[in-house]
């Protein structure tokens, strides 16, 4: 365990002076090396052999994807058809902003990128409409955190990556809490515009134009092909870009071929962030599993736990924990190695525990103090970090119970996967 202890320090010091967290988690690895008398060439290789990954290849393809929609004028129908949905009741706005998010999540998979593309677009409409610039950013961050929830999902990629367990069915696991979160959201979007008075305006303020089927049978089509093994995900994401690319240039007749390029390089940038991550931590998961401290965790664990339950929630307090001081990818590529042994012995169904972990730690993008939809969505509105915080504490809290219940009901996660096999 000693290993793991320096790792933690070394990382948790640099990240405390404000270090990247790339840097952070490179320093590491690199500081295992140096005691465990491993040449440091081995570092290059970890990082190498762990982006070397054809599966990771889909996170570069919904990146891009959901650009395209972006600039092609998929984005604003999907936000069109969930404005005539619920746009005219109280508060239309807010659950425009719930029911795009999740429409947008199934073909994206990034919390940021959905919280931007949706934010870009409905927090101008809400501020022109008297709603507050700090509850609008906070639904909006709300909504960011059903990105990588709903499939697809680039985390959940990310963890199949690492356990070795079926993205598509992490993904098809997914959808269930996914929707259950996005109507929890719009619930309480709906009772706090209520009380506070907002109005409706969702219907008759947002553009709809024509064409809107097109953009809504891609998320149909994404999770049909992966859920029933038609396509692997990475085979769908290639796929989501060039209908993306068709539908865009051809039908909506709104692509500048001239934006291509631009939308390819901050594509590369998203992905090359994600991937960086992924080997800067590799190193140290390398000489954690070396080490055996999974299965030293594991025992650890089954000392003073006893029972699937009670590893379930302290699963969840510790997730709770890190993802308040962690960002999602190191929280992931760190602590899922060491969950993973934990897991088999209580034999809990690792698809389940899959989306759980993910599920709980992408909470954390919505809570204090590291809280990146957080700052997302404080930047587009100009609102407090402070101000934020307090405005998003009914949806964090809200979040965090949906997950907690899917502990007494696993069926919220496991039912899909079963069913579909």
């Amino acid at each position: 365990m000693s290993a793991f202890y320096l790792y933690l320090a070394v990382f948790g010091l640099f990240f405390i002076l404000g270090v990247p967290i790339v840097i952070s988690l490179a320093l590491g690895g690199l500081a295992l090396l140096v005691t465990k008398d491993v040449p440091l060439t081995v570092f290059a290789q970890q990082w190498l052999m762990s982006t070397d990954n054809f599966s990771l290849t889909a996170i570069f393809f919904f990146m891009l994807a959901g650009e395209l929609m972006n600039i092609g004028g998929l984005t604003k129908r999907i936000v069109g058809a969930a404005s005539k949905v619920v746009g005219n009741r109280p508060g239309g706005l807010a659950m425009v902003v719930s029911v795009a998010s999740m429409f947008f999540a199934a073909i994206n998979g990034s919390a940021i990128a959905t919280a931007a593309a949706i934010g870009s677009m409905m927090i101008p409409a809400m501020v022109k409409e008297k709603y507050s610039p700090g509850f609008s950013g906070a639904v909006v961050g709300a909504g960011g955190v059903i990105g990588p929830i709903i499939p697809p999902s680039i985390p959940m990629i990310v963890y199949a990556t690492i356990t070795g367990v079926s993205i598509s069915k992490m993904f098809v696991g997914g959808m269930g809490l996914g929707i259950l979160l996005g109507l929890i959201q719009l619930t309480i979007s709906y009772f706090i515009c209520k009380k506070r008075g907002y109005s409706g305006s969702g219907s008759g303020y947002l553009e709809k134009p024509k064409g809107t089927i097109w953009a809504l049978l891609l998320p149909v089509f994404l999770f049909v092909t992966i859920a029933f093994g038609i396509l692997t995900p990475t085979e769908s994401s290639a796929v989501a870009c060039v209908y993306a690319f068709i539908i865009s240039k051809f039908i909506y007749k709104e692509l500048d071929l001239k934006k291509i390029p631009k939308v390819i390089q901050k594509s590369f940038f998203s992905t090359a962030t994600v991937m960086a991550v992924v080997g800067a931590a590799s190193v140290a998961a390398w000489i954690l599993t070396a080490e055996q401290i999974p299965q030293t965790v594991a025992k650890a664990i089954i000392s003073f736990v006893h029972t699937p339950t009670q590893f379930m929630i302290l699963t969840f307090v510790v997730l709770i924990i890190v993802g308040m001081v962690m960002d999602l990818t190191p929280a992931i590529m760190i602590l899922a190695p060491v969950f993973i042994e934990p897991v088999k012995l209580f034999g809990i169904n690792p698809i389940y525990f899959g989306v759980f972990f993910v599920a709980t730690l992408v909470t954390g993008l919505i809570t204090p103090p590291v809280g990146t939809l957080i700052y997302t969505s404080c930047s587009m509105t100009g609102e407090s970090f402070t101000e934020g915080t307090k405005e998003l504490i009914p949806y964090a809290v809200a979040s965090l119970f949906v997950i907690l219940l899917s502990i007494a009901f696993p069926q919220i996660i496991s039912f899909l996967p079963s069913i579909i096999g």
